[in-house]
């Protein structure tokens, strides 16, 4: 539906409704700079797919949001689609992840396709995963497509619910699914520009503030554009320009990736940046390291302390002999940076009480009750072998 009245009517239909209601959401992820959703897709239990249009001038979801905030979502992959949903004013209370459900079944495939063909014999086609889902109209072929996203979901979960109560995993499932609904967004990463591909090749610190502020400047005018950063310029066009410190219009178009008309129009946005970076006291320079946070790159642990990196080591390896013993995947048993969090204190602090500290760092960084009932042993395990031969 793609007008007010639309909107209102399929609303109405899902009020009516009874269950959760199965919901796909369509990006423009790599087209666009935002994440929001550029299409809505909807299946009451027992209906038909219902699609709606985001972006009708003048018109969002309206009431649609009140309604299906108030009902359970069944989605696939609830991740990703929960900060499109949100950006909606959809902020639903409890959420039904097939996804998720089909990891702790220990399914070595949980993309949709893959799922529904084994629990249900169908096939679908990903014809059109990565297309510009912004442009209008959008082709009927398309919204065929983006129907088949929530019309088996049900079906789905019927299948795959009854399994994970056979193996004794619901609680576990359950809590993850409250997990995603109860948790914040993740606070900003910590200069972001850090993340450029390649940065590691630069050599000083002006260098590093040429990559910095080409990486400001594109994602301030990607912004301003609605476009996705690296359509605008690639990561190996900065890097080479923060390299070789272009100061004017011929010697920067004949960096690739700088050259065409789109990008010949930006030239005066890019030589402003690199003159910028130019002007900086070394007092603004940025620090070839990254901000530290609790403890150093776990990459750099074998060099720097061992002895972390062993417990580190020891941990990983007693959690894989976990998941391979539960059958589930072991980032599902703890996160990987909640597991250096703790090997990183347990190896450098001195502490009279093992147990105390690894519920401390697991309570503090979010970790479910089904987890630390599942990971104590082990991972006690772990330091107590670490301090024996210390």
């Amino acid at each position: 539906m793609d007008d007010a009245s639309g909107i209102g009517s399929v609303a109405s239909v899902v009020e009516s409704s009874a269950g959760p209601v199965a919901v796909d959401v369509e990006r423009a992820s790599g087209i666009r700079y935002s994440e929001r959703a550029f299409l809505l897709q909807l299946r009451p239990a027992g209906g038909a797919a219902l699609l709606v249009d985001p972006e009708t001038p003048g018109q969002t979801v309206g009431p649609l949001a009140g309604v299906l905030s108030g009902r359970p979502l069944l989605l696939h992959a609830a991740s990703q689609d929960l900060p499109s949903l949100r950006e909606l004013g959809i902020r639903p209370t409890s959420v039904i992840d097939t996804e998720l459900a089909g990891r702790f079944l220990g399914m070595e495939r949980v993309n949709l396709g893959a799922m529904i063909s084994e629990h249900l014999g169908i096939g679908l086609a990903k014809a059109h995963s990565a297309a510009d889902w912004s442009r209008r109209p959008l082709p009927a072929s398309w919204l065929d497509y983006a129907a088949y996203d929530v019309l088996f979901l049900h079906e789905l979960a019927d299948a795959v619910l009854p399994r994970l109560d056979e193996l004794g995993r619901r609680d576990w499932f359950e809590a993850e699914c409250r997990h995603l609904v109860d948790s914040d967004p993740p606070a900003p990463a910590p200069d972001p520009w850090r993340r450029l591909a390649r940065l590691t090749s630069l050599r000083d610190a002006r260098q590093l503030a040429r990559a910095r502020e080409l990486w400001m400047a594109r994602d301030r005018v990607a912004a301003e554009r609605d476009i996705a950063p690296k359509r605008l310029l690639t990561d190996a066009a900065i890097i080479e320009a923060a390299r070789t410190a272009p100061t004017n219009r011929t010697d920067l178009l004949a960096i690739e990736g700088f050259d065409g008309p789109h990008r010949r129009r930006l030239a005066d946005e890019w030589l402003a940046a690199l003159e910028w970076a130019a002007e900086l006291g070394r007092g603004d320079l940025p620090s070839r390291q990254a901000p530290r946070g609790e403890h150093p790159p776990h990459t750099s642990w074998k060099r720097t302390d061992p002895g972390a990196a062993a417990l580190l080591d020891s941990a990983r390896e007693a959690l894989g002999e976990l998941a391979e013993e539960v059958g589930i995947e072991q980032g599902l048993l703890l996160k990987a940076s909640t597991l250096r969090l703790w090997a990183w204190r347990a190896a450098t602090t001195d502490s009279a009480d093992d147990a105390a500290l690894l519920h401390r760092v697991l309570q503090a960084e979010g970790a479910r009750r089904w987890q630390i009932e599942l990971t104590e042993a082990p991972l006690l395990g772990a330091v107590h072998e670490f301090r024996a031969e210390s």
